[in-house]
């Protein structure tokens, strides 16, 4: 024998209701061992599992109807194994009885368990919280399997078709794959109920037992006729043998004369056994979900509790949890009597007695933990689930010691429903409200694994913090071998994890917003621009966040947001926070403008000028001429070196009169820097800045650029090519491409060439360069870069055809229906047929279709929405501390328009705000 703490019934750290539910059931199965029924057939039964063990395969299935014994067999059959010392045990009973039968509180039993015998990126007493993140953790530690020479685990999960709310088809992920040293053992009522997991899993039945054999020692006084009339109704199955066995020995006299014409089966010995006021309350205890206190019982039922005193015997199970009944074959039976009609009266009672529970504020452990499925039972409507994705709901479940697992399975199983109603538009209902629930589920969702993996990190620093300080003193003690006075390192500490998330959502919040407005009407674009400004204008926030929200404004509000943030990005002295004060200067007032694009240009440090001023100067360029102008004059402080890399970006912002006297200006202070034959790098992207806007005279300096360009001469030709082809001198742009001595770099060049060419020769050019693409290894690449101007040079139908023949990928498709909006619905309907016969672990591409939003039919776009929409919630994070599911919301904008209309945005941008409020 083994110590129990050493057993599978030794509770693991878990929930506590149902860890004392499971050591409920341990001693049920040391009550069934003490007195056991069917010797033969448990023998025969016990035989195969055995067999198996030694020479099977991964899966076997223990199978027979409810009360045959299954999950007694499965307990002492566990407890052989773990006591023989060559097999690690998991085993988890699915029972209403015990309260394990909730798919969340089942497979966090399970989880507790294999953790112990199995790697876990999860801290000891830590565990996923939610269903589906559930499921994926068990797939990928029971797939990963044992280490070498380890002992093999055996995985035993009991009853697994009588799960409440959940099928065996939730298991398919977990259970499907068995890694090395792992072995799984089912238990169901039969081979259908398995799914899709019957293929693979060997079949062992468990057949009735032997009733003469059962009953000959405990009613070894009764006549022969009355043990025939137990072998006759009970029909050899022990649940049935037990109850009548039990109730014969309480009062033989009673029971014997009915049981001669009582019919066979459950139903028979469910009236011999349920007297009295009894009856009346059966009906409501088979539709409870899980133990129920015996006032909540009544108060749901509105019987009389006086007319008895105790519910308990063969069919009801009194313990510390509450009432149960004994087995779910009684439920069934009992079931079985009720009319359609009836039953429903049953089930819609639970759910309002959950509904009223909640209103009330006082709710049980029973609501908390069954209302949800209750409402599934009755098929509630989403209007009623969504309450169940609130603060109030997540207060009630604070109180748990597994409630942020239970909560988050509520939220779950609310999600599904309201992905249901999305993609079917045939249910009817109104979509805003489908889609806004949805969404609210996936903020909900990821805010509280946010703030759950916050909370770990905050204890996992602490401890690093308590262990440095303990390596601290014992380095001040000094000693032999000491390194030395100890040398204090940075490191991330609490104060920065406090104002870590709530400048990440602010940010997250404004910019999803942002996005959303943008589809939206005048009057409601305000008002979602309002709620932005909130966010953006919190203390924590940074100023990235108001300086995006200032471009979105009109008026007034945009240049006191544009001065805020500028004030804000100004107390940061990165090149992010130069390039976004620049681009806010385009909003300001002239003077302002010049003001601080002066300051950020000046706080360029030296070794970053050849970076950083021409990306600011392009900024720049999008300033009022007035204020370029300005900027222009300014310039003449800097060096020559310096200077011509921002004219060159700054000449596109000149008024079109002024436009070509300054690309010649820059132009001649870029090749001033001509060095013999060699151009500087600096220069050569000048001069591919300035070649769209040269004069003509100034075509023979610009050839002379391409060949001092050197290792830059690609790009350089590219550009001024395409200049000479705008200035018509298209011979001269076709010599200068064959100049280049790689064939690869000519063929890039004619590809981006090909939209400037004149409509006379573009059809030859397209001609020869679809041809030299096909042939060529870097077609995708260039495909890639210029899809969008040949359609807009060519028409779809040409790009498209060769398209097909190099396959190139959704996003260049997706620019082509752009570029040729009457030929955006075929490529939008055909592309996205194509994209949902996609595996689901592909869906992340699924982003590239955003765009077509506009142009997709209604159901491929709430497919679509829908797909997107759970991707989002399982996309993979860096960080828990960085969960941009606010900001990756704001992109799928069009598609929330397509669905839902303007309504529909708003309804998201409401969600958003308000779950911030109560889930930050």
């Amino acid at each position: 024998m083994i110590p129990p703490s050493r057993a599978p019934d030794a509770p693991a750290a878990g929930p506590a209701a149902a860890e004392r539910g499971v050591l409920a059931f341990w001693r049920e199965v040391e009550r069934c061992r003490s007195a056991p029924l069917g010797g033969k057939a448990r023998a025969g039964a016990v035989a195969g599992l055995e067999a198996w063990l030694e020479h099977g395969g991964a899966r076997v299935a223990l199978l027979g109807p409810s009360g045959r014994g299954k999950s007694m067999l499965l307990g002492a059959w566990a407890l052989e194994l773990a006591r023989a010392g060559r097999h690690e045990i998991a085993f988890v009973p699915v029972s209403r009885r015990f309260g394990t039968a909730l798919e969340s509180t089942a497979l966090n039993l399970l989880y507790a368990r294999v953790a112990l015998f199995l790697r876990s990126r999860w801290r000891t007493g830590k565990r996923p919280h939610g269903v589906e993140e559930m499921r994926r953790v068990l797939a990928t530690m029971i797939e990963e399997g044992r280490p070498p020479g380890s002992r093999p685990l055996v995985v035993i999960l009991d009853g697994v078709d009588e799960g409440v709310a959940w099928t065996l088809d939730a298991a398919q992920r977990f259970l499907r794959d068995l890694g090395p040293g792992v072995r799984a053992v089912l238990s169901a009522r039969s081979s259908e109920a398995l799914g899709r997991l019957r293929e693979g899993t060997e079949l062992v039945a468990l057949p009735p037992i032997d009733v003469a054999e059962a009953i000959g020692r405990r009613l070894g006084e009764l006549p022969a006729s009355v043990k025939d009339d137990v072998a006759r109704v009970s029909g050899g199955e022990p649940l049935l043998v037990e109850a009548l066995v039990e109730a014969l020995s309480q009062d033989p006299a009673a029971v014997a004369l009915p049981l001669a014409s009582a019919p066979a089966g459950a139903p028979g010995v469910l009236d011999l056994c349920a007297g009295g006021m009894i009856r009346s309350v059966l009906p409501w205890l088979a539709g409870a979900l899980a133990p129920i206190e015996v006032e909540e019982l009544l108060a749901i039922s509105t019987v009389n509790g006086g007319a008895w005193n105790e519910l308990s015997g063969p069919l009801v199970a009194a313990g510390e949890p509450g009432l149960a009944l004994r087995h779910p074959a009684w439920a069934e039976a009992i079931e079985g009597r009720l009319a359609p009609h009836e039953r429903a009266v049953v089930d819609r009672r639970f759910a309002d007695h959950g509904k009223r529970a909640f209103a009330s504020g006082t709710v049980s452990d029973y609501v908390c933990r069954n209302w949800r499925a209750h409402l599934e039972r009755v098929g509630a409507s989403l209007a009623e689930r969504i309450e169940l994705v609130s603060r109030a709901w997540l207060d009630v479940w604070r109180t748990r010691p597994d409630g942020s697992s239970g909560f988050i399975a509520d939220v779950d199983a609310t999600a599904a429903c309201a992905a249901s109603l999305l993609v079917d538009a045939a249910a009817g209902g109104d979509v805003v409200a489908v889609l806004a629930a949805r969404v609210r589920c996936l903020l909900v969702t990821s805010s509280v694994r946010t703030i759950l993996g916050f909370e770990e990190t905050r204890r996992v620093l602490a401890a690093q913090a308590a262990q440095d300080d303990e390596e601290e003193e014992e380095g001040a003690e000094g000693g032999e071998g000491s390194a030395g006075p100890h040398i204090e390192m940075p490191r991330v500490g609490e104060d920065v994890l406090e104002v870590g998330r709530p400048i990440a959502d602010a940010a997250e919040r404004a910019g999803a917003l942002i996005r959303l407005a943008y589809e939206l009407p005048d009057a409601e674009r305000a008002v979602v621009l309002g709620w932005a400004l909130e966010a953006a204008s919190e203390e924590h926030a940074e100023g990235g966040a108001l300086a995006a929200l200032a471009h979105a404004l009109d008026g007034q509000a945009r240049v006191t947001a544009a001065r805020e943030a500028a004030a804000r990005l100004g107390r940061e002295r990165t090149r992010e926070s130069r390039l976004a004060r620049v681009s806010l200067a385009a909003l300001l007032p002239e003077d302002e403008a010049r003001d601080l694009g002066r300051e950020a240009f000046a706080e360029v440090p030296a070794d970053a000028r050849s970076d950083e001023l021409p990306r600011l100067s392009e900024a720049a360029a999008r300033w009022s001429p007035a204020a370029v102008r300005g900027l222009w004059a300014w310039s003449q402080a800097l060096p020559p070196s310096e200077r011509h890399m921002v004219l060159a970006r700054l000449a596109s912002g000149l008024p079109a009169e002024e436009r070509e006297a300054g690309a010649s200006e820059a132009l001649g202070l870029a090749l001033s820097l001509l060095s013999g034959d060699w151009l500087p790098p600096d220069a050569c992207w000048s001069v591919c800045a300035l070649a769209p806007h040269a004069p003509a005279g100034a075509a023979s300096a610009l050839v002379q650029a391409c060949t001092a360009a050197a290792s830059f001469r690609c790009p350089v030709v590219t550009a001024v090519a395409a200049r000479l082809c705008d200035l018509g001198r298209v011979e001269d742009a076709l010599a200068l491409v064959e100049t280049l001595p790689q064939p690869s770099d000519r063929i890039g060049v004619r590809s981006a060439l090909l939209a400037h060419l004149p409509a006379a020769v573009r059809e030859a050019a397209w001609t020869q360069l679809s041809g030299d693409l096909r042939a060529s290894d870097g077609a995708r690449l260039l495909f890639e870069r210029n899809a969008a101007a040949w359609t807009r040079a060519l028409g779809a139908d040409a790009v498209l055809d060769l398209s097909r023949e190099i396959g190139a990928p959704w996003s260049d498709l997706v620019a082509i229906a752009v570029a040729s909006p009457d030929d955006a619905p075929a490529i939008a309907r055909d592309l996205v047929e194509r994209a949902l016969e996609q595996p689901s672990d592909e869906d992340e591409a699924l982003f590239a279709l955003i765009p077509l939003a506009a142009w997709m039919t209604e159901p491929h776009a709430r497919r679509l929405c829908q797909r997107l929409l759970n991707e989002l919630g399982w996309k993979p994070r860096p960080d828990l501390l960085d969960d941009w599911t606010k900001d990756d919301l704001g992109h799928l904008a069009p598609l929330f328009a397509r669905v839902a209309g303007p309504q529909g945005v708003v309804a998201v941008a409401r969600e958003i705000v308000d779950v911030a409020r109560w889930l930050p």
